[in-house]
């Protein structure tokens, strides 16, 4: 698969999961899962991501999108009780039912960390860099 249409598959199955029927968060998303695919390249030194490791991405975006929007309306609905906590690693964001309020510079960090809660799946493609 190319870059491309893993990027299209890895944003129907995050859609299909965040229960997103509609296309006004694609763009958004489609940010996420980029972001995320290249700090995949980057942390296992690799220039294509394996299609092995679709779903693995797709659970990556879908919980930085999670901690990092749980104010937006679509998003917090996914996560249930209208968007009261989420949790990635020992990382905690309050959402408030989608109606503003703001995050904290906590919620960039926790994309970071969400790299780091896969490692073990990342680990298996992980070269050494020369």
């Amino acid at each position: 698969m190319t870059w491309d249409e893993q990027i299209a598959e890895v944003l129907k199955t995050a859609k299909l999961r965040l229960g997103l029927a509609d296309t006004t968060q694609d763009a958004l998303i489609t940010s996420y899962i980029t972001e995320i695919g290249w700090r995949i390249k980057h942390y296992c030194n690799i220039s294509t991501i394996p299609n092995d490791l679709i779903y693995v991405w797709t659970s990556m975006t879908i919980d930085a999108v999670r901690v990092d929007l749980p104010n937006v309306d679509e998003i917090a609905d996914s996560v249930g009780g209208g968007g009261a906590n989420v949790k990635v690693g020992d990382t905690s964001v309050s959402g408030g039912g989608g109606s503003g309020g703001g995050l904290s510079n906590t919620a960039k960090s926790a994309i970071d960390q969400v790299v780091f809660d896969y490692r073990i799946d990342l680990h298996r493609y992980r070269r050494m860099r020369w």
